[in-house]
């Protein structure tokens, strides 16, 4: 075989290089569906430049007729991976279903079939004849299916182009540059492509298809560097709006629904029923704000927190007011989100908070009962001799600093035993529990009484004189020996003797004066017992 290197030849072949470097850099993103058709298409394109090369260079009509059959191993599928990868750049690969791929990869396979059976049918090419002798050209009459093919080829660099320029008019700043080196690439060899096929090429029999595919290459590999091609590839809307958990429904002015995506669907009741054009009132009547709450509304708020009637579902709705342009008219957006496990979660903890104060005032009541029942006594609930101990510390305190008498009364039930023996001890509690109550009726808040043991009784009055305190027991003294205590079937009459001693005029300290009160009461016992004895006092 006789090759000649003609200057077209070179450029093919610098079109397969260049085509292999674009696709060596999108390997690295060959996982993606848009880098792995890059990557295919380029390689398309470099086995088309390649044979191209070959053809262009060899003078033989039979190999050249061979090569240009091999030419069709990249020719019949640069242009529907082409319009493939546009379709996935742009996020409208849902367009591309099963049906439309088999329909795209049987049509190239046909073609492919047709030229290497072309002299059997003649539907590529029907004849050739030399063309321009310089650059060693052979002009193609061109068949039937061939011009099908290139129809064919024509409508999916429409719909490519079509797609890209829409996406143009919405897109920033990168995706936009990215988009304007794409139109590039993809309108310099159609429009090469569409001369070659009417014959207005000046040099007849030259393709000057694959030469600008030269150019495809270039711009891919400078796009894929300048603007990270593949690396930032704009998200559809149809991908965000349809594929987000939250639900959106958009309303016009006159608060009907314009859109709504599956989310917001699934969170309404009868959502798939509602229809572009349904009013707000009718889906969500409570939701519906009224025309002058939309006129003072401005910003993004809570409207409601609501319960669905399906599966007690919470929804927290949102509305976001879009004030129009001059060529648009005013809309709302409502963003609705599923917060039935954080309402769950809410309403756990706040009925665990509820169980522990309940459990804590509990507690808190135990506690206050054990520290009251720590200084009760068990049968009479007047307080207790521990009781006893740390308010005796506590008000000879207060009375040491203060400058005032503490009266310190011993009082002790005449013949108790005798009591016990004749009527019982559970006559004998009875007595205890009636003298008790005597006690507090007959004494002041501030005085303090406890069951000092057995039937002793101890009485703790601040402030208060030894004449004082002489009056207010020898009343009850008084009271006692003339009243019956009605004690179950029986009535039985106590006697009470008592005595007194002053802080601090009869003791520095809690032990002497206590001791000088209960010498003064068993002095009176000595003395023929129901009496009060108080210092020089004695009744």
């Amino acid at each position: 075989m006789i090759y000649t290197i003609y200057p077209h030849a070179l450029i093919l072949f610098l079109t397969t290089i260049m085509s292999l470097i674009v696709a060596l850099s999108a390997w690295s993103r060959r996982n993606t569906t848009t880098g792995f058709i890059l990557i295919l298409f380029m390689i398309s394109i470099a086995l088309w430049s390649f044979f191209s090369g070959i053809e262009a260079g060899t003078t033989e009509v039979a190999n050249r007729i061979f090569w240009s059959k091999m030419e069709y191993l990249g020719f019949v599928w640069a242009s529907p991976l082409c319009f493939l990868f546009v379709f996935s750049y742009t996020n409208h690969w849902k367009w591309i279903t099963k049906p439309v791929l088999i329909g795209i990869a049987a049509i190239s396979i046909i073609t492919l079939i047709l030229a290497w059976t072309n002299e059997f049918h003649g539907l590529i090419w029907r004849d050739f004849y030399p063309g321009d002798p310089k650059l060693n050209t052979l002009v193609y009459v061109h068949g039937t299916w061939f011009l099908l093919y290139t129809f064919i080829q024509f409508c999916l660099f429409c719909f490519s182009i079509g797609i890209l320029f829409h996406d143009l008019l919405l897109q920033k700043a990168p995706y936009r540059q990215q988009t304007v080196t794409i139109l590039a690439a993809v309108l310099i060899p159609a429009i090469a492509g569409i001369l070659y096929t009417f014959g207005i090429s000046p040099i007849p029999g030259l393709d000057w298809m694959p030469l600008c595919t030269f150019f495809t290459g270039a711009i891919f590999t400078w796009s894929i560097q300048t603007f990270r091609l593949l690396d930032l590839v704009p998200i559809a809307r149809d991908t965000l709006v349809e594929q987000m958990l939250d639900g959106m429904i958009v309303l016009d002015g006159q608060q009907r629904i314009i859109d709504i995506n599956p989310s917001a669907r699934n969170m309404i009741k009868g959502g798939d029923a509602i229809k572009p054009g349904d009013p707000l009132s009718t889906v969500l009547p409570e939701l519906c704000p009224s025309s002058e709450d939309l006129k003072k509304q401005s910003n993004t708020q809570i409207l409601s927190i609501h319960e669905t009637s399906d599966n007690n579902r919470f929804i927290d709705v949102r509305m976001t007011l879009i004030k129009g342009t001059k060529s648009t008219t005013d809309c709302s957006l409502l963003i609705l989100r599923d917060i039935t496990k954080r309402k769950t979660i809410e309403d756990s903890l706040n009925q665990a908070n509820r169980e522990l104060e309940r459990r804590i005032n509990e507690i808190q009541i135990l506690q206050n009962k054990l520290k009251e029942e720590s200084i009760r006594d068990p049968l009479t609930r007047l307080y207790n001799r521990r009781y006893m101990e740390d308010a005796l510390k506590r008000e000879f305190a207060h009375a040491t600093r203060d400058g005032y008498p503490v009266s310190i009364i011993m009082a002790d039930i005449d013949h108790f035993k005798r009591v016990n023996d004749t009527y019982g001890h559970s006559a004998g509690d009875e007595i205890l529990i009636q003298l008790s109550q005597l006690f507090v009726s007959n004494f002041r808040v501030e005085d303090i009484v406890c069951r000092f043991g057995g039937e002793e009784f101890l009485i703790v009055m601040p402030e208060t004189s030894a004449e004082t305190a002489f009056l207010r027991v020898d009343g009850l003294r008084r009271f006692l020996e003339t009243t019956e205590l009605k004690i179950s079937a029986a009535k039985i009459m106590i006697t009470l003797s008592a005595g007194i001693a002053v802080y601090p005029e009869e003791g520095s300290n809690i032990e002497e004066v206590v001791q000088k009160a209960d010498l003064a009461m068993y002095r009176a016992k000595s003395e023929g017992r129901n009496r009060v004895i108080a210092g020089g006092h004695s009744a």
